[in-house]
């Protein structure tokens, strides 16, 4: 039987292909606004935070800016999340985990509507018992803040937990909370990126951590 108890996920880009519309949808309340596209840095330095990374990415901005490129940018998000999927074998690896008694929860710095309609458009709500999104979190990864609320919601010690996740804060924050850490590959994850980070795991596809997990 495994150790694990509580096997957690972040969500976009290790769950589900929703980065790329998050780009997009920055680009635009940006470009709105300040009339410029983001160039690359900013793209990978907005990838998996929350809204208040645009104050430490444009410390210029006012407040009526600010609001104003968020609202831009859900317009533009809500108006497409409806095309997100889950990436290939996710589907199939939740389903194998939540059969064997694992408890299943997420930890998103993602707005809760987006998070739960996206986990319901993809069909994958059913099988967590929590989701952590911006709204519950008391700060973000790569705070470990998060990830110890939702151990602690689902009543698991954080050493009986493990966390999957495709970007640097993800990695980062498990090992403040004394998880073991997966670096996911399959989606937004890249090896140069994760790999100088030292996770516990460096997977390609879902089906490893099944293997490990069950076997």
């Amino acid at each position: 039987m495994s150790r694990f108890k509580g096997i957690f996920f972040d969500l976009d880009g290790t769950l589900i292909n929703s980065e790329g519309l998050g780009t997009e949808a920055y680009n635009y309340g940006i470009k709105k606004v300040l009339n410029r596209e983001i160039n690359e840095t900013e793209k990978q330095f907005l990838l998996g935070k929350p809204f208040n990374a645009l104050d430490i990415l444009f410390p210029f901005l006012s407040s009526s800016e600010k609001e104003e490129i968020i609202e831009e940018t859900l317009v533009y998000y809500r108006k497409y999340n409806h095309l997100i999927e889950e990436y290939p074998g996710i589907r199939e690896m939740i389903k194998i985990l939540y059969e064997n008694g694992f408890k299943l929860g997420i930890v998103t710095a993602k707005l809760k509507q987006n998070a739960e309609t996206e986990l319901r458009n993809t069909g994958l709500f059913s099988f967590f018992e929590a989701v952590l999104a911006k709204e519950d979190c008391l700060d973000f990864k790569p705070s470990p803040v998060p990830l110890l609320q939702l151990a602690e919601k689902l009543d698991i010690q954080p050493k009986q937990c493990l966390y999957v996740g495709d970007q640097p804060t993800d990695i980062q924050a498990t090992h403040a909370a004394n998880m073991t850490s997966v670096a996911a590959l399959w989606g937004e994850g890249k090896l140069e990126r994760l790999s100088p980070l030292n996770p516990t795991f460096l997977f390609n596809n879902p089906n490893q951590l099944i293997e490990i997990l069950l076997n």
